[in-house]
């Protein structure tokens, strides 16, 4: 099929919401839904999952006399949770798809 295609000049499938892009997807939004649900919880309870940030951003407003308020409030090291998980997923599709992104033509 792909010889075909190649010998009729079509243009090589470059789609990148592929399957695998999209299992990554559903699968990142499934674990941040989940993070951003027990924040909700710990929240509503209030509960404090204190972290090692907390300590250094209450350092940094002491020294810079401003308040830290971030993008999304979650409590404790869910932030630091939610960022690691969208960073994992989107360095993983951006790694399947980097032929397709960067890669130079044959021709």
């Amino acid at each position: 099929m792909e010889e075909e295609k190649k010998e009729h000049g079509e243009a090589e499938d470059t789609r990148w919401f592929d399957t695998f892009t999209r299992w990554m997807l559903v699968i990142m939004l499934s674990m941040l839904f989940a993070i951003f649900a027990v924040s909700k919880y710990m929240d509503m309870h209030n509960m404090q999952g204190g972290g090692t940030d907390d300590t250094v951003n209450a350092m940094a407003s002491r020294l810079a006399s401003a308040r830290a308020h971030p993008f999304v409030n979650l409590p404790g090291d869910a932030q630091v949770g939610a960022f690691s998980v969208a960073n994992f997923f989107a360095g993983m599709i951006v790694g399947h798809n980097w032929k397709k992104l960067f890669g130079k033509d044959k021709k």
